[in-house]
């Protein structure tokens, strides 16, 4: 009965005292005013917004606003703003309405910001071109490779693991252990296949330059510190320009990407902690 009392009573959410427009009650020295009744309706449901469009539902709807308003003031009276746990409540919801805000802006920067970004990297017709022809062994002859992969955020974890590595423990139990990748660290870091260009420089031209079954050093990218294990490699079919150009489109892009990626850490001068507690 209080559930469906309170459903009623705080129909709408948000009242405010508001002095222009007509006043449809009063309630002590607080004003209802129909400007502030519609703002109310208006954060309502379609079908209720019809329902109180009826002689009986917009009388409803109003006692239900001045019944909101006589507990308001009612606890005004009785000095409930003045305790410490309506203030500390009050001060949580202004703190996380803060917070919304500025992640709403955020990303209002970001949707302005994304097509002007899209821009300075995109590839055209004579770039991917360009790049065929300058990689045209790669395409006579692509190759496709799996590997195994170990990923820490820092170099002593890495070093760690790859001790760990030396002494004799297996890749896929060291990798479940410590591996931050959780999508691969199930697997034993197992991941792929992957053509060239499909991760990034850094990762690939280690796992490249390795021979099925050896183990890297300590290979670091963007995304923190690698072990990688070869597990097989094998040459494609040849690929025409016609057949390559969306995959070089998609390196091209996204080697700048990564690049940009890399230019603004660098100017931004990004330093992350990864040896909190919740990292390890």
């Amino acid at each position: 009965m209080k559930k469906v009392f309170l459903a009623v009573l705080f129909a709408a959410v948000g009242l405010g005292a508001c002095s222009n427009g007509d006043v449809v009650a009063k309630v002590g020295g607080s004003k209802i005013t129909e400007a502030s009744l519609n703002e109310k309706l208006a954060q309502t449901p379609p079908n209720y917004q019809e329902y109180v469009n009826t002689p009986v539902g917009r009388k409803q709807f109003i006692d239900a606003v001045v019944r909101e308003r006589i507990v308001i003031e009612a606890a005004k009276d009785a000095g409930v703003a003045k305790k410490d746990e309506y203030k500390n409540a009050v001060k949580a919801f202004e703190a996380e309405q803060k917070r919304q805000f500025e992640e709403y802006k955020n990303g209002l920067l970001i949707q302005a910001y994304v097509p002007e970004l899209q821009a300075s990297i995109t590839a055209t017709d004579a770039d991917i071109k360009a790049y065929y022809d300058a990689n045209k062994a790669l395409f006579d002859k692509p190759v496709e490779y799996t590997v195994k992969h170990i990923l820490v955020p820092t170099r002593e974890q890495a070093e760690s693991a790859f001790a760990r590595l030396q002494s004799g423990e297996s890749f896929d139990k060291v990798a479940k252990e410590v591996s931050q990748d959780a999508a691969s660290a199930s697997k034993g870091g197992l991941i792929g296949p992957f053509k060239r260009g499909a991760l990034v420089k850094e990762f690939e031209v280690a796992a490249l330059n390795l021979k099925k079954g050896e183990l890297s050093g300590i290979v670091e990218t963007s995304y923190g510190y690698h072990i990688i294990y070869k597990v097989s490699e094998k040459t494609l079919p040849g690929v025409s320009f016609e057949k390559a150009a969306a995959e070089i489109k998609g390196i091209i892009e996204k080697e700048r990407f990564d690049q940009w990626f890399a230019d603004e850490n660098k100017k931004l001068n990004v330093k992350v902690n990864y040896d909190l507690p919740s990292n390890k």
